[in-house]
């Protein structure tokens, strides 16, 4: 059993050295796209790391905006430069993501569910606005954070108006299906992703919504052969990846207050984000302390 993960990186130099020599065990491939606004970061990493045959710097940056298409594009940039490695199963992280067991735990568990795609695909009518409406750009800084009060105003203006104000119209359908960035797929899903995509010009259709990333992966698994492999359907959690996404905000940051969440046994989780090493150091380091065990097992 083989991981390749692909890494979206922005920030956080130490956070992402220290999470790339922990990926970087058994053979695991690294295939690391660094935003374009991080030359610096992207340079430090480069002189580092580039000699290592498992870890491969994607050359095509991109300039990763939140809620813009650039962050589709550069998934998709992701997974299409792994196709040519050798491994069984594609993962995607970020400078934010930790895994929680082992690496062979993580992988006796994929081993034990092989075939299997582990990617949330859920369905959410309130999320229309974010496709049916005209969105040509992505959040400014302002936007971002006010970006709670600007969802609510898009989703009553498109149950009020959506029929007069409605602009693309391919996303005219109620039946919204979603997801979130951070997945685990066989390589086979990958790459069928990635030729759809291509095939059908999705990264041009989703041009002009927003938060694209949460929506055109769904899209592809949910007309794909690999809908029925899913290991949960229609519910949070079946990206093997613990989330605290509490009301009407982003991400958590997590504490040790959340430890005893991401590790509960009755809920599979192999992955956790978001850390900050700077913000809640002790939870970093335990986890850490977990993945450097090799008797700490995972329990499912």
């Amino acid at each position: 059993m083989k991981i390749c993960y692909g890494m979206l990186i922005s920030s956080k130099y130490e956070q992402v050295k220290r999470l790339i020599n922990t990926l970087n065990v058994n053979d695991n491939e690294l295939v690391i796209l660094i935003d374009k606004k991080s030359e610096e970061l992207y340079q430090k990493l480069y002189s580092e790391f580039s000699s290592d045959p498992h870890i491969h710097f994607i050359e095509e940056r991109f300039d990763v905006a939140w809620g813009g298409i650039t962050t589709s594009a550069a998934t998709v940039s992701l997974m299409k430069n792994t196709l040519n490695l050798d491994y069984d199963y594609f993962t995607m992280v970020s400078e934010s993501c930790l895994p929680l067991y082992p690496d062979e735990e993580i992988k006796g568990f994929l081993e034990r569910h092989k075939g299997t795609e582990f990617i949330d695909v859920r369905f959410d009518w309130t999320k229309r606005s974010r496709l049916y409406l005209a969105h040509p750009k992505p959040y400014n800084a302002w936007q971002r954070k006010h970006r709670n009060i600007l969802a609510f105003w898009d989703v009553l203006r498109d149950t009020l108006f959506g029929w007069a104000i409605g602009k693309n119209k391919r996303f005219k359908s109620h039946h919204v299906p979603t997801t979130l960035l951070w997945y685990s797929v066989t390589k086979e899903c990958a790459r069928y992703m990635v030729e759809t995509i291509e095939k059908e010009d999705l990264l041009k259709a989703y041009e002009n919504t927003l938060i694209a990333d949460e929506h055109i992966f769904a899209e592809v698994i949910l007309k794909s052969p690999y809908y029925d492999k899913l290991f949960i359907k229609g519910i949070r959690g079946a990206a093997l990846l613990y989330c605290d996404w509490y009301t009407l905000k982003a991400p958590r940051t997590l504490s040790m207050k959340d430890y005893k969440k991401f590790y509960n046994p009755k809920h599979p989780c192999l992955y956790a984000r978001k850390f900050d090493l700077k913000t809640y150091p002790d939870v970093v380091e335990k986890v850490y302390e977990n993945r450097n065990n090799k008797n700490f097992k995972c329990p499912w």
